[in-house]
């Protein structure tokens, strides 16, 4: 059986409406940095993933829409055991680039945001 990267850190799409998108992820103790929260490569993989379902999403057709950029804000530690939960949203569509944004969400709290850039190929 063959899983793609978003499977084998265990990310779970939510259904969601429009050009949206909602994943989420329940971070275990190996996916945390020698400090003991969740490690800054595991939320950017979330936040990438995300943005990316957004994305394809809204757009009309089966066009791959690669990121070319993504900005990380890292605002607080999250924590391992505990669900977080990223949402996402296409912000402009054009013919070549689309424009994305997503925020990761623990206890209810913002972790960390991200806005990207997508090349429509």
């Amino acid at each position: 059986m063959t899983r793609n990267f978003a499977q084998f850190l265990g990310f779970r799409y939510v259904p969601s409406q429009g050009p949206d998108a909602i994943v989420e992820a329940l971070p275990a103790a190996e996916h945390c940095n020698e400090r003991g929260s969740v490690h800054g490569g595991f939320l950017a993989a979330l936040l990438d993933t995300s943005t990316g379902l957004a994305v394809h999403s809204a757009l009309d057709d089966e066009r791959a829409a690669p990121h070319f950029d993504l900005m990380i804000q890292y605002l607080r530690p999250a924590v391992a055991g505990t669900l977080l939960t990223c949402k996402a949203r296409t912000t402009k569509a054009g013919r070549r680039v689309v424009a994305s944004e997503a925020e990761v969400f623990q206890d209810g709290k913002l972790v960390a945001r991200a806005v990207g850039s997508h090349a429509v190929v």
